[in-house]
């Protein structure tokens, strides 16, 4: 008897560490009525600051004019993308409170979820109540980067939410990776092989951790997408870390720091990226 109310309790201890929070799905969005003029006038405006989102407040303006751009297109796909993507740059990029991050993340997520939504069969299945991992087959090429995006904030959200919620949302994360993989491998250079790549260093044995499989993602993410940097910094914080392999960590985050930006598609993401190496080779003793 005692035996099972010592489980009874532990259990309860777990399910209560366990963060909440509701799906965006067909959360509230009140419209907005523009015309013709001023819908280009903001989507230029929008599209310009997007361009500097390595500066906070760029990625800011382009995300409140994302929101409104969104709110008053019938097609707001496209716009719901960004703010998806936008968030987690916000804070991934610009905030290094973990509870602002986590805001954000979660903001993020909420706003994938509606573009998710977008694909009138898989609403239905929403507004019926199944379980999203269930129906992710109706979605299909188009609905890559809201798969992904989805799943890029809501694993951060979760992994700094604890164990409990981590183990919540774990197998959704992984369907939304593993769906937008098979309908476009390359997308956001390789991002699913990098996050395979991320998952197996992290995941322990028991949750398919693997740190064979972990080197032949992020190899793959590599070989695919060499101009990303991100890779290479996820490659060396955590398999390299993990690993204990100083040399290798040194040689990657050096190749980071080396690379010749280029005012591409990319260019914020990779100049955030320079920055987290020379934190990472800075900080490099209290990692190994």
């Amino acid at each position: 008897m005692l035996k099972s109310l010592i489980g009874i309790f532990i259990v309860m201890s777990f399910l209560s560490g366990c963060a909440s929070r509701t799906a965006g799905w067909f959360s509230k969005s009140d419209k907005l009525s523009l015309s013709k003029k001023e819908m280009r006038s903001l989507r230029a405006g929008a599209l310009k600051a997007w361009k500097t989102r390595h500066e906070k407040s760029s990625l800011e303006t382009a995300l409140a004019s994302f929101e409104k751009l969104s709110k008053a297109s019938e097609d707001n796909f496209e716009y719901l993308v960004y703010l998806t993507r936008g968030y987690y740059f916000l804070a991934d990029a610009h905030y290094s409170d973990m509870d602002q991050k986590k805001k954000y993340w979660e903001i993020g997520t909420s706003w994938g979820e509606k573009a998710m939504a977008t694909n009138a069969e898989f609403a239905k299945a929403m507004k019926e109540g199944e379980k999203v991992e269930d129906h992710l087959n109706k979605l299909g090429k188009r609905e890559v980067p809201a798969m992904y995006w989805t799943a890029a904030n809501l694993g951060k959200w979760a992994k700094n939410s604890g164990i409990a919620t981590t183990l919540k949302y774990k197998n959704r994360i992984r369907t939304l990776v593993g769906t937008a993989q098979k309908h476009q491998a390359d997308y956001f250079y390789a991002a699913a092989f990098r996050y395979w790549g991320a998952y197996y260093s992290v995941a322990p044995s028991f949750a398919g951790g693997s740190m064979p499989k972990s080197k032949e993602s992020f190899n793959k993410a590599v070989k695919i997408a060499p101009e990303y940097l991100g890779t290479k910094v996820l490659y060396a914080s955590l398999y390299m870390t993990k690993k204990g392999d100083k040399k290798g960590f040194k040689r990657l985050l050096n190749e980071v720091l080396n690379a010749k930006l280029k005012k591409d598609a990319i260019y914020s993401e990779n100049l955030i990226e320079q920055r987290k190496a020379k934190d990472f080779l800075k900080n490099m003793e209290d990692l190994f």
